[in-house]
């Protein structure tokens, strides 16, 4: 049996350290098209571009995940915690995750705030408090239960997202010591 055309010409180097450079032919595993680097690394590109898109939206029709730092914190909490923050709000449910790093110990409660940029407010929303202080959490919550979001605070929330923050609170920052303003 005869390599196809394109077979007799696609040669790779292989160059072992410390050893000498050998030349073969490629093997493409059964057919195909050889791949030139301009190929592979064009398809590398596109891959981590998808990878970091599509960790930015969160879940499909999500707004950009949203930075958590302490920067935005009114308490003075300092540290090198950050996270991100993002959710999706579907009908009567927002669903959301939340992921923190590096805050000074565990996390004790994670919120929703009603309060513009550089305001302290009161929780709106209780959410799942992240598993540890670099941990995450997730979860949806249904304001037709009745449970800890009202209809009324869900609406709020879709309609100005900006009049509302999530933050992290740990013991060493009761107040909170990462926040990011929803967007």
């Amino acid at each position: 049996m005869r390599d196809p055309p394109w077979a007799a010409t696609t040669y790779t180097r292989i160059q072992w350290p410390g050893g000498p450079s050998r030349v073969g032919r490629a093997c493409h595993g059964g057919g195909g098209f050889p791949m030139n680097r301009t190929l592979q690394a064009l398809l590398a590109a596109v891959s981590v571009l998808l990878l970091v898109a599509g960790t930015a939206l969160g879940k499909a029709g999500g707004v950009p995940a949203i930075p958590l730092n302490n920067e935005q914190e009114t308490t003075g909490a300092t540290g090198g915690g950050s996270g991100f923050f993002s959710y999706t709000i579907d009908g009567d449910t927002l669903c959301y995750t939340l992921e923190v790093t590096g805050l000074t110990v565990a996390p004790v409660a994670a919120h929703i705030h009603p309060a513009p940029r550089n305001v302290a407010g009161p929780v709106a929303v209780p959410l799942a408090t992240p598993s540890g202080a670099t941990g995450s959490s997730a979860g949806c919550i249904t304001a037709a239960e009745g449970g800890p979001m009202t209809p009324a605070e869900l609406a709020a929330i879709a309609a100005d997202p900006g009049d509302f923050y999530v933050n992290v609170h740990t013991p060493t920052f009761p107040g909170g010591e990462v926040r990011g303003q929803l967007k």
